[in-house]
């Protein structure tokens, strides 16, 4: 059936309510091209807002955590740091360190100090060389040990001079049975310390209470 012969057969009632229902479908199919789109980019901002919100909330609290990061991380870096180095920054004491390190490998390793002596400290910025020269009697397997001790301990001590000599250098020498020959050992073993913290000048040290300038 045609629409105008369906139109016909309405009543005056029938075809106001039609005409109504047409208007208000109209309306409605016109608001939902607007408002579909609208609440559709309204939804995806939401979204957009909502993960960026977050992501401020994460980085707010991250950011709060970093002076305790910083100050955990100064305090790894000093320690890790440091184990490499002389635990004394005084140039006497930390002579003082390095001989005793030496002198402890090389006598729990087989060796006799004959002598040993500290070098004079001098700068290798920005820290300080300390030196010592030590003279020991020593057979080769106990040498072997006791250079493997000395540069593999902490803080890290290096041998930067090394001079061997026999004993009894004279030719066809044997050594008693059983008995091992001992060698005359010298080195020079070097570490680093830390610079010596400045003292503060005498002039900038606060006067007494009791002899406060008067005004």
């Amino acid at each position: 059936m045609s629409a105008p012969a369906f139109a016909a057969r309405l009543t005056p009632g029938q075809s106001r309510a039609l005409a109504l229902a047409l208007a208000v479908a109209a309306v409605l199919a016109a608001a939902a091209l607007v408002l579909v789109p609208v609440l559709l980019l309204h939804r995806h901002y939401d979204e957009a807002i909502e993960t960026a919100t977050d992501r401020l909330v994460r980085y707010q609290r991250v950011a709060a955590q970093a002076p305790e990061l910083a100050k955990a991380l100064d305090g790894v870096r000093a320690r890790e740091g440091r184990r490499f180095y002389l635990r004394n920054s005084a140039p006497n004491l930390a002579s003082a360190e390095l001989s005793e390190m030496v002198k402890a490998a090389i006598e729990g390793n087989g060796g006799r100090i004959t002598t040993s002596q500290n070098v004079q400290p001098k700068d290798d910025e920005p820290f300080k060389q300390v030196g010592a020269n030590v003279q020991f009697f020593a057979t080769a397997a106990n040498l072997q040990r006791i250079l493997a001790a000395v540069e593999t301990q902490q803080p890290y001590v290096v041998v930067a001079n090394l001079t061997i000599r026999p004993v009894n250098a004279f030719r066809g020498f044997k050594p008693a049975p059983g008995q091992e020959p001992e060698l005359i050992v010298q080195l020079d073993a070097v570490a680093w310390a830390f610079p010596e913290a400045a003292k503060p000048a005498a002039g900038n040290a606060p006067a007494p209470a009791g002899n406060a300038p008067r005004t």
